[in-house]
């Protein structure tokens, strides 16, 4: 790789290389056991959190790659740490986050139901933030841009009102929400505090898993969760009833309360606070523009990422190649990761994160010669030229609540006994 690249050995447009210099080029045996080590927090707040329940040598290989690649992109100024639930594990939870701070479901091992580890990472990654500060990202994110330029110089620069970042979606039409892969805030955030209190509530009472959960007197007066097909460019409606889509997304849902309240005791405005403070990133391009370039088909994308990219011949190269080839570089240098996801199971006909997990495509995505290989070494050594600019919110019509943070919403269980009631008369 040369240090000064001409202009005609640049990767592709809108792409630079990145010196040397600035990545930790530890092998990924070195790197791996670093993140099996138990590290103190410092008073900085550059730390990367991510969770996954059995420890890091039970990920499926593709999401250990992602994970050591951020600490080699992001170099010595930022602490990547993985925490588990392994009894022993130098990177225990409980090293991190007091029992008071999590769910008795959690830090009793009672949780249940199909979706304990994705749920046990909602529970962690709040109060990991609120008590130390820094970034959250789900293990399947893979990461193309440096966090400080991306999203946290924003935060730090005392000029602007920004305190917290994160990725905008519209999942209820007309509303503009925040997805909860990619949270990024200093410690001792208020809103933070708040988003996980009410989590912590919701998962009272005896409660182990997720079904239900939109029928929690905190969330029942929030709108049933619908995926749009028309901007996402899903194929169509999602394989999933929106009942469980909203119980599957109850930590966002729980988002979704604070961000629709007025506290009348303290005065926090969610909507305001969600409009002026939160570097809201639009996650269409800037995390899932890998769907929207393949209408969420994860086959597809598995073919394109799996296409030879090393043919000399220009006379042997297909379609197929001139579409991956596009592809990649549109990825590498216009949105700043990649979240691959797995759920809500069957939502979708396929999910590239099932098919990297299976036996037998664990290294299909560093396969030599391949355009996925090509993707995972420029998410290292490429940078971006772009700048990144946040998406505005706008001001919006959404009804909102004058409730405290837990109080439920007791006009919606007046309104219910009144239609229940009507019932009977008519009957």
């Amino acid at each position: 790789m040369p240090n000064e690249p001409t202009p005609d050995s640049l990767p592709g447009p809108g792409l630079v290389y990145l010196s040397e210099s600035k990545l930790d080029l530890r092998s990924d045996d070195e790197i791996a056991a670093q993140l099996k080590s138990y590290k103190e927090v410092t008073s900085s707040d550059k730390n990367v959190w991510a969770f996954w329940n059995t420890g890091f040598d039970t990920m499926h290989p593709w999401t250990q790659r992602n994970v050591i690649n951020w600490v080699r992109r992001l170099g010595p100024s930022w602490t990547v740490r993985v925490l588990n639930k392994v009894p022993g594990s130098p990177v225990h939870v409980s090293n991190f986050i007091a029992a008071e701070h999590l769910p008795e479901a959690f830090n009793a091992g009672m949780m249940t139901g199909p979706n304990v580890g994705p749920h046990s990472g909602d529970m962690v990654r709040l109060p990991l933030l609120y008590l130390y500060g820094g970034v959250w990202m789900d293990v399947g994110m893979m990461l193309f841009r440096h966090l400080d330029d991306m999203c946290w110089n924003a935060i730090e620069d005392s000029s602007n009102s920004y305190e917290m970042a994160g990725m905008s979606i519209e999942i209820n039409p007309g509303a503009t929400n925040m997805l909860n892969g990619f949270i990024a805030a200093k410690r001792g955030n208020g809103f933070i505090k708040r988003w996980h209190d009410i989590y912590m509530e919701v998962w009272k009472d005896g409660r182990t898993e997720q079904t239900g959960l939109h029928k929690h007197p905190l969330l029942a007066h929030l709108p049933i969760l619908y995926a749009p097909t028309n901007h996402l460019n899903l194929p169509g409606a999602l394989k999933v009833s929106p009942e469980d889509f909203s119980d599957y997304l109850g930590h966002f849902q729980c988002f979704e309360r604070l961000r629709k309240l007025v506290d009348p005791i303290d005065g926090f405005d969610g909507a305001k606070y969600h409009r002026e403070n939160i570097f809201m990133l639009p996650a269409m391009t800037e995390t899932w523009k890998f769907q929207l370039l393949t209408a969420w088909n994860g086959k597809k994308q598995f073919e394109l990422l799996a296409t030879k990219k090393d043919i000399k011949d220009d006379a042997e190269k297909t379609e197929l190649y001139d579409e991956a080839n596009e592809f990649v570089l549109d990825l590498l240098a216009n949105t700043s990761t990649m979240k691959l996801s797995h759920g809500p199971p069957g939502a979708l006909d396929s999910f590239l994160a099932d098919i990297w997990d299976h036996k037998d495509n664990h290294n299909k995505d560093i396969e030599p010669g391949t355009f996925a290989a090509f993707l995972r070494y420029g998410s290292v050594h490429f940078d971006q030229t772009r700048s990144i600019h946040p998406a505005p919110v706008p001001l919006s019509s959404e009804k909102t609540f004058n409730i405290s943070v837990l109080q439920p919403y007791t006009e919606l269980k007046e309104h219910w006994e009144q239609v229940d009631l009507g019932k009977e008369i008519s009957a």
